[in-house]
């Protein structure tokens, strides 16, 4: 029983660590835990009381996997709806960038179209401080837009990260509470059995110090008949 237990334990401790395949290296770990814990059962054909005990652990490492399945699931839906609000941020900013980049085009190419010298010069100069101006924004935007972007993504996957090791983390706890819940039904069993046969035992003690009334009410007309007549 000892062995079987350690097994069981041995497993959901690995088993809780590397609960989300995506974030695991080695998928087969567990399964290959499973199998082992699944052969000592086999091996050891589990009583009703085992497998009563063996079933209630089942049910809860169950419940604790779909339970952190669900956490990890909320853990990935935040972050991305997280990145889809960041990325509304830094488009709407890229897009301010092409507006500004489209009107010093616009400018640079109504001066370039100009044949007249005079005018072309008086056109560029009108113009060359207004396009400093777009250029130095839209380049001073750029940055900070790729500045974010990466602050942003660095952000998200800690959050992320975080929240699925506390998912783990609690499903941990739970899966090795549900392994001592396993051990300590275990080690019941024991006792379970001995309360009845105390009792059976008693009652076997209770019937053979217990004299029937018939029999006493009979002794005395018994020793009453076996006396000798007298006159």
């Amino acid at each position: 029983m000892q062995l079987f237990t350690r097994v069981i334990l041995l497993a959901v401790t690995v088993f809780s660590v590397s609960a989300v395949p995506r974030f695991g290296e080695d998928v087969g770990l567990e399964q290959v835990l499973f199998r082992m814990v699944l052969g000592e059962a086999e091996g050891r054909g589990l009583t009703p009381a085992a497998q009563t005990c063996a079933d209630i652990y089942v049910n809860a490492t169950g419940k604790y996997g779909d339970k952190l399945a669900n956490a990890t699931t909320a853990c990935e839906e935040a972050a991305d709806r997280t990145n889809g609000a960041n990325t509304q941020v830094t488009n709407a900013t890229i897009n301010q960038i092409r507006v500004q980049l489209l009107t010093l085009e616009q400018n640079l190419q109504l001066c370039r179209n100009e044949t007249d010298s005079a005018v072309f010069l008086n056109c560029t100069v009108t113009s060359f401080d207004k396009n400093l101006q777009l250029l130095d924004t839209s380049n001073s935007q750029a940055y900070r837009a790729k500045s974010q972007f990466v602050s942003n993504a660095t952000q998200v996957n800690a959050e992320k990260s975080n929240c699925i090791s506390s998912a783990v983390s609690e499903a941990k706890v739970q899966s090795i509470q549900a392994a001592n819940d396993f051990n300590s039904c275990l080690d019941k069993i024991p006792t379970q059995r001995e309360v009845p046969q105390q009792k059976e035992q008693q009652k076997k003690e209770l019937q053979l110090t217990q004299v029937p009334k018939e029999q006493v009410s009979q002794i005395p007309q018994q020793k009453f008949e076996d006396l000798p007549l007298t006159n």
